[in-house]
């Protein structure tokens, strides 16, 4: 398969986001299901689709600057031909400035006229010739407007960044979130432990290391789509963040216990709680849709856990009969997601300030439902995958201010150590920051009811 079907295939994926509003990673998968490609070729697929939806705002700058036109008013194909091969001349070193323009312009020829043509052929030229000539705003007279363009955030997320973090750390944080994330997987260690799942997946063309923070965690270096692997078909171990496992682990369950996960879909953390609970107990898990739900039934058959029971309900509103019967609950409440930007660079472009205040409505409802179903003596942890104020701290001390017969419980004994030391992890709460920990930014709290 040839590098210019990689780029048509990379072309029909963003033509498809324009259109239907796909999310990237549904598409790629839909598109890397359907076309034959190489290893190789299904990596620069997935580089350039990515990679053009993270810098989005600064590739149609560039063109803007170049032409003289807005992106927006161009052909949806032009456009994104123009993305593609602008991502590649500046963010790529291993792919030749020549090849990238000439790819470019076969892409144009394919699927435009001969003013298309020439109309890209005269962009990426005039790229190469202006580039050193393009100047960002001035930062010390719009820094929102420089970092805005520069990293290629919504100018309302730069605002709001250089607000909480200062202007400096808020450059950092966004240099984080585009960075691409480590692909983590989570050893079943029901079936295998971490060093025979990492000869197993070595025997099958897989490279792979054991992760810092998380003892069952495991970091793909190198290799195959692993959803085809023998190792996955046989449940030996599940795709997981380390974020997303420490909040199970927070959990802390036993053998025989019965838990709540309240917004479960699609089953990471169950089944690694259930993992940690030996397979032995109950696990309820919710989620409001009837397809998600199903999502966490077949992760948990093929992961051979047998004491999840799914539910479909809305977990803001919890049956009367799960009132007092829960040993321990956790809400992995739906957020804003700006945390895990880096695997979710869609979110950069979808979510809306106004997202944040309703969500973080959603999140208290949801902490108040598991708090009434909890036991005396039940343990509750929060976990949302941001760092945002009204959706992490503020939730955790509006909750504690309302329910008198909760007290935040120190993390220090559950973490690992370089998280232990963490000054806020005694209080009750931690904060996860990609640039500081090298993990998806998440924000994780633990109560304790009276």
């Amino acid at each position: 398969m040839s590098k210019s079907a990689a780029r048509r295939t990379a072309l029909n994926i963003l033509h498809e986001l324009e259109q239907r509003g796909t999310y990237v990673d549904l598409a790629l998968k839909k598109y890397l299901k359907q076309e034959k490609l190489a290893l190789r070729d299904r990596a620069l697929v997935t580089e350039l689709c990515y990679g053009v939806v993270r810098y989005l705002l600064t590739l149609d700058w560039w063109i803007q600057q170049v032409s003289g036109r807005k992106a927006s008013n161009l052909d949806s194909r032009l456009r994104n031909i123009l993305r593609i091969t602008l991502y590649q001349m500046a963010y790529l070193d291993k792919i030749p400035v020549p090849a990238a323009v000439h790819e470019g312009v076969e892409l144009a020829k394919e699927f435009s006229h001969k003013g298309g043509v020439k109309f890209v052929n005269g962009v990426l030229r005039g790229y190469l010739r202006k580039k050193e000539h393009i100047k960002y705003p001035d930062f010390e007279k719009s820094p929102v407007h420089y970092l805005s363009l520069k990293h290629s955030f919504p100018a309302w997320m730069v605002e709001r960044w250089c607000r909480g973090f200062g202007e400096k750390q808020a450059e950092i944080y966004m240099s984080s979130l585009n960075l691409p994330a480590p692909l983590t997987v989570r050893v079943n260690t029901l079936k295998i432990n971490r060093q025979d799942l990492m000869k197993t997946l070595q025997q099958e063309g897989v490279t792979a290391q054991e992760s810092f923070y998380v003892p069952e965690a495991l970091i793909i270096k190198k290799g195959k789509d692993l959803s085809v692997l023998d190792a996955f078909k046989k449940g030996m171990f599940q795709f997981q963040s380390e974020s997303s496992m420490l909040a199970s682990i927070l959990v802390d369950p036993a053998p025989g216990e019965t838990l709540l996960d309240s917004c479960s879909a699609p089953g990471g953390k169950s089944t690694h709680l259930a993992q940690l609970m030996k397979n032995q107990g109950k696990i309820i898990s919710c989620d409001i849709y009837g397809h998600k739900v199903k999502l966490v039934e077949i992760n948990a058959q093929r992961l051979g856990i047998k004491i999840i029971e799914p539910l479909q309900q809305d977990a803001q509103i919890l049956p009367d009969s799960l009132w007092g019967t829960v040993d321990r609950a956790l809400v992995d409440a739906p957020c804003s997601g700006l945390g895990v930007i880096r695997r979710k660079p869609d979110l950069k472009w979808r979510r809306k300030p106004s997202d944040i205040a309703s969500l973080a409505k959603v999140q208290l409802k949801l902490l108040q439902a598991a708090a009434e179903a909890l036991k005396p003596s039940g343990v509750l942890v929060y976990s949302v995958c941001t760092n945002e104020p009204e959706e992490t701290f503020e939730v955790f001390k509006k909750f504690s201010a309302e329910n008198k017969n909760f007290a935040a419980a120190d993390l220090t004994p559950y973490l690992p150590e370089p998280l232990a030391a963490e000054g806020s992890a005694p209080k009750g709460f931690l904060q996860l920051y990609p640039h500081e920990h090298e993990l998806d930014g998440f924000f994780l709290a633990r109560w304790q009811k009276l």
